[in-house]
């Protein structure tokens, strides 16, 4: 049923979350991210009386609760509970979608979870499926307001402390009794603020924690940089104290102004961000180092300065004494002011970054509003003309320069990728190298995330599945050493990201049986090796004999299929028996704009990505066909391509109604070709992406909208949702 959509979609979300998971440890930032999905899919099955999926996510809420505070021994128990859960999650949610009910025991389940956690609020719940009773609406969360208060006054005081030793450590970088001062409070906020369930406080306080254990393990060395990023760190837990205390005494104040996942983001890249941190050389160093004066030289000129009143700078000193020459004065001046330059980096907030970005957006369709006014077309003035194309040619390179902003260099993505198959190789036993290339080709800050997801279950099919053992590969008569490549570059509009190996490759007649046995298609069908190859992205579709923790669980390529699509992406195959795949993933440089084809059907205007675009052709009458079981169908190069009518979708009026009246859209998607059918093409344009909103954001064939130059709205269409809803 559609009203159970949403719950779904909560539980898919957390289902992708989950299979991503790095080996089968659960970290505290990667289980915060899992408790807040829970948090909201707790409320969403409350609202709408899905009491089962309610109780089973309070259960593992509890589970990961425990996990963050150390006080689950066996992990290993714990992940496969939690793996339980979610697959059980998703069996009750499709229940309720198909039946409007589940008729299944979670009694079991919610008992394995007591087990491990032995929290009473759970055995509660337990004991009303044991007694047959309708289980209880709301598992409540216990929290003692005196103790909440002593928690709010001592961990004030707790910052206060910190302060001060950071200050002190600062003095002292090497007095690790400073930094043991430093981690105790910090340890001391964790604990209490998981007992009280201050989930957000707790991550926080525990981040820090181990900041503070790098240190005492000589991992990390004592900088002002560092110390900067910790304070900003205790300033950020006295906010969220302070807010809690204002709660409480019914105060709400403003919500507050700290971005705390850019902290979070700080404190996770810290070594870099302290390496960032380089002094500029004195005007003397520089002049040693360039070999115009000895350290002798340097010392007596310096006293020389000194003792002159007033005092010389120790260039002039030198000049003076004929150390040096005025030309290696001036060269070592322009070095050191290249230093400078080259150290003036401002930090600006990320959210002040995207909100520059939306506003120049806003100016892109206002002055595309603008030149098409009709005014300005029709006025032949002269100098009014060239003002507007300057405009126009300042407001696409503000665009294009606010973009860059936000472009950071996919480096770091695939050095977590190289770690990732490096420990991967460990675990299988296999020998395996990694190759990078093009590691400064960047990418949309926002894509960043999204993009790793994808390539972490990629790279772990290569290890697992691509790539052979080494008795295997010697047999073959390739290297030991098996090889997997990584390579990003630009192409057109697009990044492109490569996966290769040289492993066993696909196989398609594997892939056949398989996706037959499993009733996916039909045996008869005639496929090409891509179509064949395209089959691994099917729900449930795995070839693996035997399941295994890195791969095998039937689940993953279809979602890594629907992480690509999500970002306006395409997957493309090549594969050859015993040599290896090559799996190509091109994502737009940019999630904030699109080139589209503006389309006209009747009297509405849409958009049509034009990366999905393959041809456009206005068909004769004879290439027009209407088949038994197909339906109406163009010829298009001697391919017989599925024809979509947008106007019947849309209910609306068109203009044409004989497709060799109209104008007719080859669009491509990830496995299959279909022809929409249009009055007039207007033209390609590069628009910006507007969200639909919530009500409307999961609506099938639209991805979202943007303004057009007269200042209406217009669809920007989505071939693949299209194509599903013209086969329903």
């Amino acid at each position: 049923m559609e009203k159970y959509g949403s719950l779904m979609n909560l539980i898919d979300g957390m289902a992708s979350d989950f299979l991503f998971i790095d080996g089968r440890e659960i970290d505290v930032p990667t289980a915060g991210k899992l408790l807040n999905n829970l948090d909201e899919l707790i409320k969403e099955a409350n609202s709408q009386k899905v009491f089962q999926l309610k109780n089973v996510a309070g259960g593992l809420n509890s589970l990961l609760e425990k996990t963050i505070l150390d006080d689950i021994d066996d992990k290993e128990a714990s992940f496969n509970v939690l793996e339980k859960g979610i697959a059980l999650m998703q069996e009750i949610g499709e229940s309720f979608k198909n039946t409007n009910g589940y008729e299944g025991d979670i009694e079991s389940f919610m008992e394995s979870i007591v087990a491990l956690t032995g929290d009473q609020l759970l055995e509660e719940v337990v004991e009303a499926y044991q007694e047959e009773s309708q289980p209880a609406e709301t598992i409540e969360e216990i929290q003692d307001d005196s103790l909440l208060r002593d928690f709010i006054v001592e961990g004030l005081e707790y910052i206060d402390e910190i302060e001060v030793n950071l200050l002190n450590l600062e003095q002292e970088p090497e007095n690790l009794d400073c930094v043991n001062a430093i981690f105790r409070p910090f340890h001391s906020i964790k604990g209490v603020a998981g007992f009280l369930n201050l989930e957000t406080v707790c991550d926080f306080a525990h981040i820090l924690e181990n900041l503070l254990d790098r240190i005492r393990n000589k991992e990390l060395s004592v900088t002002s940089r560092l110390i900067d990023i910790i304070l900003d760190g205790a300033d950020a837990l006295k906010a969220l104290i302070i807010e809690l205390k204002e709660n409480m005494e019914g105060n709400p104040g403003e919500p507050l102004e700290i971005d705390l996942p850019a902290l979070k983001k700080r404190i996770e890249n810290v070594e870099q961000d302290v390496s960032d941190a380089v002094e500029v050389k004195r005007l003397g160093e520089i002049l040693v180092e360039d070999g115009a004066i000895t350290e002798e030289n340097l010392e007596q000129g310096l006293e020389v300065a000194q003792e002159l009143t007033p005092p010389k700078k120790i260039g002039e000193s030198l000049i003076s004494e004929g150390k040096v020459t005025p030309k290696q004065v001036s060269q070592a001046l322009r070095k050191q002011t290249k230093q400078v330059a080259d150290t003036a980096v401002i930090r600006v907030n990320i959210k002040k970054l995207d909100d520059l970005i939306d506003m120049v957006g806003e100016l892109v369709i206002t002055q595309a509003m603008i030149r098409q006014n009709s005014f300005i077309l029709s006025n032949s003035d002269i100098r009014l003309s060239r003002d507007v194309s300057r405009l126009s040619s300042i407001t696409s390179e503000l665009q294009r320069t606010s973009t860059s902003l936000r472009m950071v260099p996919i480096k770091q993505t695939f050095q977590r990728t190289s770690r990732l198959i490096r420990d991967l190789s460990r675990d299988t036993g296999k020998q395996v190298g990694v190759v990078t290339e093009g590691e400064d080709t960047e990418i949309d800050r926002n894509m960043v995330e999204e993009i790793y997801n994808p390539l972490v279950h990629m790279v772990r099919n290569a290890v697992d599945h691509g790539i052979d053992s080494s008795e295997e590969r010697i047999k073959a008569g390739k290297p030991e050493k098996g090889l997997i490549q990584l390579k990003a570059f630009h192409r057109g509009g697009n990044v492109v990201i490569e996966i290769s190996d040289d492993g066993k490759g696909l196989d398609r007649d594997v892939i056949l049986k398989k996706a037959v046995e499993k009733k996916l298609i039909d045996s008869s069908q005639d496929l090409s090796d891509q179509d064949i190859y395209k089959l691994i992205f099917l729900p449930g579709f795995s070839t693996a004999a035997k399941v295994t923790d890195i791969s095998g669980r039937g689940v993953g390529m279809d979602v890594v299929k629907q992480a690509v699509v999500k970002l306006r992406g395409k997957i493309e195959i090549d594969s050859t028996i015993n040599k290896g795949s090559t799996f190509s993933l091109g994502f737009p440089l940019t999630m904030a704009i699109i080139d589209g084809m503006i389309v006209r059907v009747g009297t509405e205007r849409y958009i049509i990505p034009t990366t999905a675009i393959r041809q456009l052709l206005r068909p004769v009458k004879k290439s027009y066909n209407n088949i038994i079981g197909k339906g109406e169908t163009i010829n298009v190069m001697g391919n017989l391509l599925q024809l979509v009518r947008l106007y019947k979708i849309f209910d609306i009026e068109p203009e044409h109604k004989n497709p060799w009246d109209a104008i007719v859209v080859v669009v491509e998607c990830e496995n299959s070709s279909k022809t929409l059918m249009v009055d007039e093409i207007l033209g390609e344009e590069e628009v910006v992406i507007k969200s639909l909103g919530e009500s409307l954001k999961n609506s099938k064939g639209v991805s979202g909208g943007a303004i057009m130059g007269d200042g209406n709205v217009g669809l920007i269409l989505d071939p693949e949702g299209l194509f599903e809803l013209s086969e329903v």
